[in-house]
């Protein structure tokens, strides 16, 4: 039986100035862990600066309870500007190791699972994630394409893989394994920049319906070439998952409902996983390539002319 691994994000953010309600947040994660044991599943906290110092307690808990809790940085909240993809290397290591020292403080260890705000990144990133330390996380958006908030993604890996030392949109040799959110690149948003994905406050289950089935389709279609098969979903802690009412909340058991329907319409199992879960099992099947080797590109046009 074919076996898809099941994995819930949250962005955890409320303490933003555009937000500032960090009572809300609090309320959010211990919404969405609640549904979570009720449905045997696990998510992966990724957590701001802000958040950390107010509710390091509750992320110290969630994590006993067997969630993952990694870190989120929108570097806007601590002076700079607001996309981590507009900065060089040295300045994007140096925010890294300022966050990476109050999540520490507050969670006894240092981070390895990381998403930059907006999917904000550049050719240097991967490299400064890998030089502080960080080893698995979500960090790119396939196909998204907003310039504006420097966050371009082109056709990028859709599934997990290690990224290019100095081409954000290839695979290569950088340690860390990428693990990009669920999306079909098909069905476009926003005038054409952002794929639908698996944001659950972006539509409703219905719609959602459709993504998973048509990425559980694409994934079982390339058999040999997909190491580790996935659903991901995301989510931010800025709406009351503590409401049985709310909108979100029904939504992400639709979704959930849904990703369980989808699996064992196609024979295949739905397995609780983290971001961490994801990340080991493709390290597991998949030996990380030597920094010559080069992905083998295919140039589009005659001869291969542009």
């Amino acid at each position: 039986m074919e076996r898809f691994f099941f994995a819930l994000q949250v962005d955890c953010e409320s303490t933003q100035r555009r937000i500032a309600n960090p009572a809300l947040g609090e309320r959010a994660v211990r919404g969405i862990a609640e549904v979570c044991a009720a449905d045997g599943l696990k998510a992966t906290f990724v957590v701001v600066p802000g958040d950390m110092r107010v509710h390091g307690a509750a992320y110290r808990e969630l994590e006993r309870q067997g969630h993952e809790v990694g870190l989120h940085l929108h570097p806007g909240e601590d002076g700079h500007a607001e996309f981590l993809g507009v900065y060089g290397f040295e300045a994007q290591v140096q925010m890294l190791h300022a966050a990476i020292e109050v999540f520490a403080a507050h969670m006894d260890r240092p981070p390895v699972c990381f998403t930059p705000g907006y999917f904000s990144a550049n050719d240097m990133t991967f490299s400064a994630l890998e030089t502080v330390g960080l080893r698995h996380g979500t960090v790119s958006c396939p196909t998204r394409n907003l310039p504006q908030c420097a966050c371009v993604w082109g056709n990028s890996p859709l599934g997990a893989h290690y990224p290019h030392r100095h081409n954000r949109c290839l695979r290569g040799g950088v340690d860390f394994v990428d693990v990009p959110m669920t999306v079909d690149p098909e069905s476009r948003l926003w005038g054409g920049a952002h794929p639908q994905d698996l944001r659950v406050e972006l539509t409703d289950a219905k719609n959602h319906h459709y993504t998973i089935e048509k990425a559980v389709q694409r994934q079982l279609a390339t058999a040999g070439e997909v190491p580790v098969r996935y659903i991901k979903v995301l989510t931010h802690n800025i709406f009351d998952y503590a409401d049985r009412r709310d909108f979100r909340r029904e939504t992400l058991l639709g979704i959930i409902a849904a990703s369980r329907r989808i699996c064992a319409q196609h024979d295949a199992e739905l397995v609780a996983a983290t971001t961490a879960d994801i990340a080991a099992r493709y390290r597991a099947a998949v030996p990380l390539p030597r920094e010559d080797e080069n992905p083998a590109l295919d140039p589009p046009g005659p001869a291969g002319r542009s």
